[in-house]
């Protein structure tokens, strides 16, 4: 590691990565390779910086930020199916679609949203 030594923060990545970027940019002065070891390099440390965050960040109560937001969304999607918002939309698309397979598909996709 050439350029983020010390650097333990991702704010501290992206004030040090932006100061040498204008520093080793090619129209400021410096070459296209110092450039792109540069951004290599500062894509590197914030993967590493980010795998080292989820390590060290605790699970709440065994449900992971994804799950938590898959359920939210099944909520959200059961709201809009219930209230039509799908087949409403469904319905506005095939009056301007003008094959008979995509109207004839849309509509199986409207009869099937209904049934859930």
């Amino acid at each position: 590691m050439k350029y983020f030594l010390g650097i333990t923060h991702i704010d501290q990545a992206k004030q040090r990565y932006r100061k040498l970027a204008k520093q080793l940019h090619p129209d400021a002065g410096g070459t296209a390779f110092e450039f792109h070891e540069l951004q290599t390099e500062y894509k590197e440390f914030l993967l590493g910086l980010q795998k080292e965050q989820k390590v060290l960040t605790p699970s709440h109560k065994g449900i992971s930020a994804e799950n938590e937001l898959v359920k939210e969304l099944v909520k959200l999607a059961k709201i809009l199916i219930e209230k039509q918002v799908p087949q409403n939309y469904l319905r506005h698309s095939a009056i301007r679609v003008n094959s008979v397979i995509a109207k004839r598909l849309i509509s199986n996709v409207i009869n099937f949203l209904n049934e859930i």
